[in-house]
């Protein structure tokens, strides 16, 4: 059984509202953005107008992009060599600590969580250590993580 649980989101290119209607049903409230560019095409997901619209709705708004990101300090996508980085290594410390006391939801861009770091290095190193992944799909519904087959593996 979890110690607790981790909400997952991706804002593919929902507007603002409907991004936020989608959350407002599951008590959020911390919003921890892990992308590692928080700009895209879509205005109102760029760092600091995301960042204002989240404390107006009484959300707290973090950037761990730096520690949490996809990609390896040497730009590769390698998940199993980023899990060994003291940075996000730290960085999962610091999720787990503010998720220990908080309602904590991780955002990055793919709408589909099984197309995105935050199931496939972020979510599996969670529930690693005990701590339950829900993944807050396009309709609102929630989709509890499971283990991927290359996080079983020796080494």
């Amino acid at each position: 059984m979890p110690q607790y649980s981790v909400y997952t989101v991706g804002h593919g290119s929902e507007d603002w509202d409907s991004f936020a209607r989608r959350l407002s049903g599951h008590n959020i409230e911390v919003l921890m953005d892990v992308r590692a560019w928080p700009y895209v095409d879509a205005s109102w997901f760029n760092r600091d107008r995301l960042e204002h619209n989240t404390r107006k709705k009484g959300w707290e708004y973090l950037w761990l992009g730096a520690k949490l990101g996809a990609l390896t300090e040497d730009g590769r996508l390698d998940y199993l060599a980023k899990e060994r980085e003291k940075r996000y290594q730290d960085g999962i410390v610091e999720l787990m600590n503010m998720a220990a006391e908080r309602n904590v939801c991780i955002l990055s861009s793919q709408l589909d969580p099984m197309e995105s770091h935050r199931h496939h290095l972020v979510a599996q190193t969670l529930m690693r250590h005990d701590i339950g992944v829900k993944h807050i799909l396009g309709d609102g519904e929630l989709l509890p993580a499971q283990a991927d087959l290359f996080h079983g593996l020796p080494g």
